[in-house]
């Protein structure tokens, strides 16, 4: 008999937003039930060339901690190149101790906001920064005296006793993964894997190989729960064009980050269209006009993303592709017009499609 396990369905957005929206959001999610938790994508100033300032993803998440009482508050993600592990560790440990113990620890290369720094990413590869920073930051959490020196990274503590203190020692840390090498890592050392936008089926099962492919080649068994999050474009209203058109320019800006700075050719192929699909984005980036794609996003490939917009029927189909691919934690990044169209969002996924999805596949299968 096939094991199934029931999806957890979370929310998630930028770091970009006000933080009276964040906590409005984050309130909203748990009243809706969503079990999946809270998280916060932490964002860049890159993104005032959309009109957005980017607050720390820290004290963002120190609002959701404060705004829920029960739920998952979850880092999804920052960069370890943007601070030195034990940096991490603390803002990490302080969102824990805020939050009574529910804090998941996010990191990802996060390529468009490490651009404006200096480091050359070619000799300090993602696998080995990501290994190290989640070496450090577990012993940090540990409270254990230590002395660590990899490629990249150096460093050492006396003992805490953090568990004396009423303090965790075990902070989960999830890893975003979009290439085939940090899905592997997923599999190896980290407590939960995160896919980026755009993420659809036949890329989750995709993802998936390469994450139970790493697990075997170090000897690990994953658990049946081993989360498999993703981030995912959302709108949903009574009124699906409405929808639509609210992840329409999002999707259009993820189709740019990945041809531009991921220069992941499997995320598009797995869209299913051919690849001549995306010549008219080559040729805005080409052009200098990237940021004025909208119009090129068809309603066909925000469906073969499995983009979640539209009715709540429509979502719920949408969401149990993905669930039945083998994604048991769907984070909704919700991109409404207005404040309200938000919280109607989640609102409705909270009541009209979560308690609808159906079992998915176990990790470990």
């Amino acid at each position: 008999m096939t094991k199934t396990i029931q999806p957890k369905m979370g929310v998630i957005f930028k770091s970009y937003e006000p933080l009276s929206a964040i906590r409005a959001y984050a309130e909203q999610t748990e009243a809706s039930g969503m079990t999946g938790g809270f998280w916060i994508a932490e964002a860049y100033h890159w993104f005032r060339q959309y009109g957005l300032e980017a607050r720390g993803c820290f004290t963002t998440l120190a609002v959701v901690a404060q705004a829920t009482k029960n739920i998952p508050v979850g880092l999804g993600i920052t960069s370890p190149y943007m601070r030195h592990p034990t940096i991490q560790a603390s803002e990490a440990a302080g969102i824990d101790e805020l939050s009574n113990g529910r804090f998941m620890m996010g990191i990802g290369v996060g390529k468009v906001g490490i651009e404006y720094l200096e480091y050359d990413i070619e000799k300090m590869r993602p696998v080995a920064v990501h290994h190290e920073s989640m070496e450090i930051m577990r012993h940090v959490f540990s409270g254990q005296k230590y002395s660590y020196e990899g490629k990249h990274y150096k460093s050492s503590m006396p003992a805490f006793d953090r568990a004396g203190r009423g303090l965790r020692t075990d902070i989960p840390i999830y890893v975003g993964a979009t290439g085939p090498a940090m899905q592997k890592l997923s599999g190896k050392e980290s407590d939960g894997m995160l896919l980026a936008g755009l993420t659809s089926p036949a890329f989750v099962k995709y993802a998936i190989d390469n994450m139970k492919a790493g697990a075997a080649a170090v000897g690990r068994a994953l658990p049946d729960s081993f989360p498999v999050g993703g981030v995912i474009l959302c709108a949903c209203s009574r009124d699906g064009d409405k929808a639509r058109n609210a992840t329409r320019s999002y999707t259009g800006t993820y189709i740019v980050n990945k041809i531009r700075n991921i220069k992941n050719d499997v995320i598009l192929a797995g869209s299913g269209l051919p690849d001549s699909s995306w010549d008219p984005f080559r040729k805005a980036i080409a052009e200098g006009t990237q940021d004025n794609v909208t119009h090129l996003v068809t309603d066909e490939m925000m469906r073969r993303f499995t983009v979640i917009s539209g009715t709540p029927e429509e979502c719920l189909e949408i969401t149990q592709e993905l669930v039945d691919a083998g994604l048991n934690l769907p984070l909704l990044e919700v991109v409404g017009k207005t404040v309200e169209d938000n919280l109607e969002t989640i609102r409705l996924m909270g009541a009209e499609v979560l308690p609808r999805l159906k079992p998915g596949p176990v990790a470990s299968a």
